[in-house]
């Protein structure tokens, strides 16, 4: 288990004031069985909010938007930079998605493409099977989503993923591959769709 937490205050010089936190527990357990079987499991929570400041408006030109009374126009954000933001999909947290795009409609472009989300929570589970010498097959199911709010977070609101995966013991670590299917209705962005599968190459356990 390890819970991270981290904050930044403009007044101590920072340009943008937010708090994080990040919370990882994980859990390994051998069966009794013949054959070396080992059921793993993981929750990821991170949340974050960010400290109410005013930015300036500004027009497509980057000039500034002037009020009634002749000054700049401002709006009041609590927004969460962008590398801060949590991100989600790809081989170490949903499998069967790519790389980052898993999120609600707020965290997610037009296009599809990830902005990010002040929340995330991720759910793994999978069963590693020793087959033959250093090579071994898995199963897994996935879960998470990203949320725009840490209001929003909610275990409802989740999308998931579920597969099989080769292991193989290198030298260097655990080579794996991996194939997760997509569960539940697909998103449309634009006139794209999402596909069903996704593959996933990697070193190291997911």
């Amino acid at each position: 288990v390890t819970l991270n937490g981290e904050m930044a205050l403009r007044q101590l010089g920072s340009e943008v004031g937010f708090a994080k936190s990040f919370l990882q527990a994980f859990v390994y357990r051998k069966l009794p069985a013949a054959r070396r079987i080992v059921v793993a499991g993981g929750v990821r929570l991170g949340l974050s909010t960010g400290f109410a400041r005013d930015v300036e408006l500004k027009d497509e030109n980057g000039d500034p938007i002037l009020g009634d009374n002749g000054l700049p126009s401002t709006v009041r954000v609590r927004d969460v930079p962008v590398s801060e933001r949590f991100f989600a999909g790809g081989d170490t947290t949903i499998r069967g998605y790519k790389l980052d795009h898993v999120g609600r409609p707020d965290t997610l472009d037009g296009d599809g493409t990830p902005k990010g989300g002040h929340a995330e929570l991720i759910l793994n589970g999978e069963v590693r099977v020793e087959v033959w010498r250093d090579l071994g097959v898995v199963g897994f199911v996935d879960a998470g989503n990203v949320f725009g709010l840490v209001k929003e977070v909610s275990l409802g609101r989740l999308r998931s993923g579920a597969g099989i995966g080769l292991r193989y013991k290198s030298p260097i670590g655990p080579l794996r591959f991996d194939l997760g299917f997509k569960l539940g209705a697909l998103q449309t962005f634009g006139a794209k769709r999402e596909g069903r599968r996704g593959v996933h190459f990697s070193i190291g356990q997911a």
